[in-house]
């Protein structure tokens, strides 16, 4: 009878002792990152591996879960190349923007609270929000924290400190403000508004003592330098949850033929990320259903840490019932 070889995996030795520094509560260096993004491309299955034992030792099982709603939907005048909302591009999104009633948004956070999500958050297409709209948000969020009993968050477009302050004083908790792609990829995607407009948002809701989620899209067309310029950006301005994004090309948008990137590839960035980003929850947001199809439940593999769960802002999602099995199924703990 003929021996049996059992395979035994073998780990690549770069990817170990990168991931042994950051275990160890060192952060890596830009050379080191490029050093590891090189390696990975021989060697996925060690990345994987390594980003795993990464997102365990800083987070342990826990996964957190998160719903939007659009409270305004469509008409933004911006010119970003991926968005569906911009009134610029025809659409399958109506180019005039629609406002969501007070019983609409409430209604939204009572079903996520149904569902068990413990954080509802609110986004809005535009640059920024009128002082009209302020007010009225001043007057909704603290119904939806106190009427609702949900943790309250919002994307607003780019604001003052004064204006983030006020926020947060009646109840919200965190911001979001994705800075999409890197200082030098952002002018071939928005050119309606510039990149230190994002970054100085970013760093006034930080300043005003709000939690902040701020990430990007991958598959606009960047580089690998693109991706880890972007992910050091968000280490130096803080962070502390990083949305991932993967383009889902929406017809009559400047990217509708851009390629989408391949699963494999999309583990690969978020394993990349978890390495840079050791103690930031890395969120799987848009794209996700769409571009990784059955290798979703490795994106936790990867060094995941949060998702998106329900419909996002112009493309379906996943139910909450679904994630949370896959999550249950996974030996994982769904946070709420």
């Amino acid at each position: 009878m003929d021996q049996i070889t059992l395979y035994e995996p073998v780990m690549n030795s770069r990817i170990e002792a990168a991931a042994q520094k950051v275990l160890g509560g060192s952060l890596l260096d830009r050379p080191q990152i490029e050093s590891l993004a090189g390696e990975v491309d021989q060697d996925l299955d060690s990345l994987l591996f390594w980003a795993n034992s990464i997102r365990r030792r800083f987070f342990g099982d826990r996964v957190k879960l998160c719903s939007i709603v659009p409270g305004r939907l469509g008409g933004c005048d911006q010119d970003c190349a991926f968005c569906a909302q911009s009134s610029r591009y025809k659409t399958p999104v109506d180019r005039t923007a629609r406002l969501l009633t007070d019983n609409e948004i409430l209604a939204a956070a009572a079903e996520a609270k149904q569902n068990g999500v413990p954080r509802f958050g609110m986004v809005y297409s535009g640059r920024t929000v009128s002082e009209s709209e302020l007010a009225r948000l001043e007057r909704l969020i603290p119904r939806i924290r106190d009427e609702i009993g949900i943790g309250v968050c919002a994307g607003l477009g780019i604001l003052s400190a004064d204006k983030l302050r006020r926020l947060r004083a009646v109840g919200l908790e965190r911001y979001n403000h994705n800075l999409e792609t890197s200082r030098r990829h952002f002018p071939r995607i928005v050119s309606a508004h510039g990149y230190d407009d994002r970054v100085n948002t970013i760093r006034a809701a930080v300043e005003v003592g709000l939690g902040v989620c701020a990430g990007g899209i991958f598959g606009l067309g960047e580089t690998d330098a693109d991706r880890i310029d972007m992910a050091l950006e968000l280490r130096a301005l803080g962070a502390d949850t990083v949305p991932m994004n993967f383009l889902h090309p929406i017809p009559g948008t400047p990217l509708a033929d851009q390629p989408t990137l391949q699963p494999r590839e999309i583990l690969r960035i978020i394993a990349l990320y978890r390495f840079i980003l050791p103690r930031t929850q890395l969120k799987v947001a848009g794209g996700r259903v769409t571009n990784l199809r059955d290798l979703q439940s490795w994106v936790f593999y990867a060094g995941c840490t949060s998702i998106m769960s329900g419909n996002y802002l112009t493309t379906a999602g996943r139910s909450v019932a679904e994630d949370r099995q896959m999550i249950h199924d996974l030996g994982l703990e769904a946070d709420g």
